[in-house]
């Protein structure tokens, strides 16, 4: 049996954010934390990875408490669409390896109940922070679960994919 190192970096969540405000300004300061994803050594069979997700709202005026925060979490597609993402091989020869990413849990069923942007079937994560005197910041906790689906073989090499995460503030 081959063994396939497939690099350090699935998807690079933290760094490409982008915050859209649909609603009355905020009186709230947000930060949303996720880690990058590490499939580790890929051998064709079907493997898994997690890292938690943490969206966090506090509160920077306190005339304006109680504040209520929604908010709607959404991915891109990356390099490949929501059906089927796909890291790109960062060295020749060119060469994909596809996978997908979930909100909270690995379906039974790989690329179904795949976090999104809402579009095609896509979830996405939607909650409410309420800030109050007594609680003026508030977090919600998320898992992000990515997926490599087996019987895959690509060439070995070091493969990512980079996705971004935007903020709806409703």
């Amino acid at each position: 049996m081959k063994t396939y190192f497939r690099g350090r970096t699935l998807a690079y969540i933290a760094g490409t954010l982008t915050w859209f405000f649909a609603g009355n300004a905020l009186a709230a300061s947000c930060n949303l934390s996720i880690s990058n994803l590490n499939f580790g050594a890929y051998v064709g069979t079907q493997t898994s990875t997690n890292s938690p997700a943490r969206f966090t709202c506090t509160n920077v005026t306190p005339a304006l408490l109680p504040e209520r925060v929604d908010y709607d979490i959404r991915l891109s597609t990356g390099a490949g669409t929501y059906a089927q993402r796909q890291m790109d091989k960062l060295s020749l020869p060119a060469d994909t390896l596809f996978y997908n990413l979930y909100l909270n849990f690995l379906p039974g069923v790989l690329n179904t109940t795949v976090w999104g942007d809402g579009s095609g079937g896509t979830v996405t994560w939607t909650g409410r922070l309420t800030l109050t005197n007594g609680q003026p910041s508030r977090s919600d906790a998320a898992i992000l679960v990515g997926a490599v689906p087996g019987g895959l073989f690509p060439s070995a090499g070091a493969y990512q994919d980079t996705i971004v995460v935007t903020v709806l503030i409703l």
